[in-house]
């Protein structure tokens, strides 16, 4: 299987978040609350587009989500709509990678080749969201109104 991939570090994706204005937490690529904002902002931005996100590791110590756009195919512009490869764009300031499944891994193993040329390995833990299933874990009016009241 192919798919087109953006794979970020957590402390990438916190300061993607804050430099797009992002209003919950304290910016801290350590702290699990802020980390979480910061994914469901960036997937909700994303969208809508076919979007599916993952926590992953990549080459063994990074730690981070992989954002899978676009859809299954290696011609960029069949891949992807004009909206959201601007919105991609906008919020990775790069083009994605390609990434092929490894074989027998039930696609929670992925080849991820870089635009240097290099290939790393990508290892999938837990499905996060997507356009067609939406955050597996939101937050409900109630708690964003508490987070945004209390400063958090």
């Amino acid at each position: 299987m192919f798919r087109w991939a953006y794979f970020i570090t957590f402390e990438e994706l916190v300061n993607r978040y804050k430099e797009r204005g992002g209003k919950l937490g304290t910016y801290d690529p350590e702290n699990p609350m802020d980390i979480e904002h910061a994914r469901r902002a960036i997937l909700k931005f994303l969208l809508p587009g076919p979007v599916r996100v993952w926590d992953g590791h990549l080459g063994g110590n990074n730690l981070g989500f992989v954002f899978f756009v676009g859809r299954s195919v290696p011609e960029p512009r069949e891949a992807f709509g004009r909206e959201l490869a601007s919105r991609c764009y906008q919020m990775f300031r790069r083009s994605p990678d390609q990434c092929k499944s490894i074989r027998d891994s039930e696609n929670m193993w992925w080849n991820l080749y870089s635009r240097d040329g290099t290939k790393q390995l990508l290892k999938l833990g837990e499905f996060l969201g997507s356009d067609t299933e939406g955050d597996m874990y939101p937050l409900t009016p109630e708690q964003i109104a508490m987070l945004t009241s209390s400063g958090y």
